[in-house]
């Protein structure tokens, strides 16, 4: 449990805000739709709604992160936003294909939903033609990614967001200032079992004491990613949904949680864990948790 000297950014799109110290605004919980398969949008609607009316219940902030695979998905997915999120509510979109970011980011402008989308990701493989378009169509936020594959420790991390390890003219923070998106989200870029995968989590208070900017990770991926645990496949679904708990433990701001039909599990238990640093952290630091703080609403 952290208090930072650093002053720390507190950065609100729509009702969702992230960053602060420790214990004045609770973790925000991001859950992902559409990572296989064509998109079941009724399926999904469902899984959407459960995810909202747990966060009403327990005051954890929830937002979806929305994967498109394929150019055919675009349009689809960008209906399926609009139609089941409420008016205003932020989204966060997160594509790997550079044409597929592209197209998608001129569609949200044609469709006027830039200002409540969170751009997922900008990392060293940006593009010339991905830098031009966000110059143009330009979000409301973006997340930074941090992998740095010549150093994959704290210290790279930071470098990759200063000077790009020197693998692209400027680091993340100049291509952001470049394009021209004002808020700035980083994720500290999980990586796979032993490949210094802890770094992710150790790397969220240096980087919130370095810069004062929210901070989080997909720290589920590693558990994703650890066979070892094929073997113990009734404990891997609570070690996946506790994983997430290291991110606010560490002082972080968001936990990316993985499949959005996860929420049921990992909401509740970023709620614990926030009452409890909030508990903490106001009696040593005298940092008070907002009105809506789960220790607020689920304490009475």
């Amino acid at each position: 449990m952290f208090s930072f000297t650093k002053e720390q950014a507190i950065i609100s799109l729509g009702p969702v805000s992230f960053g602060g110290q420790p214990g004045h605004y609770p973790t925000v919980a991001i859950g992902g739709l559409f990572f296989k398969g064509a998109p079941d949008t009724t399926t999904a609607a469902g899984s959407l709604q459960t995810m909202f009316d747990i966060s009403k219940q327990t005051g954890t902030p929830v937002l979806p992160d929305f994967f498109i695979r394929k150019e055919s998905y675009v349009e689809e997915i960008l209906d399926f936003i609009e139609q089941e999120l409420p008016k205003e509510y932020p989204f966060s979109i997160d594509i790997t294909d550079a044409a597929i970011k592209v197209q998608t980011l001129q569609a949200l402008a044609d469709r006027g939903l830039l200002k409540r989308t969170i751009y997922n990701s900008l990392h060293i493989g940006v593009t010339d033609e991905e830098r031009d378009t966000l110059k143009q169509c330009t979000p409301a936020m973006v997340i930074l990614v941090s992998f740095n594959p010549k150093d994959k420790s704290p210290d790279g991390k930071i470098e990759v967001l200063e000077n790009g390890a020197h693998l692209l003219d400027t680091g993340l923070f100049g291509v952001a200032k470049d394009v021209g998106i004002p808020n700035i989200l980083v994720d500290t870029a999980a990586l796979a079992p032993g490949d210094n995968s802890g770094a992710a989590i150790a790397s969220i208070p240096v980087i919130k004491e370095e810069y004062g900017l929210p901070t989080g990770c997909a720290i589920h991926n590693v558990v994703e990613k650890s066979t070892w645990l094929q073997d113990h496949e009734h404990s891997k679904p609570c070690i996946d949904a506790a994983s997430n708990s290291a991110i606010s433990l560490f002082g972080g701001d968001f936990a990316i949680f993985g499949p959005v039909q996860h929420a049921s599990t990992v909401v509740p238990l970023l709620a614990w864990h926030d009452i409890l640093i909030s508990e903490y952290t106001e009696a040593y630091f005298g940092i008070t948790p907002i009105d809506s703080h789960p220790r607020r609403k689920l304490l009475k």
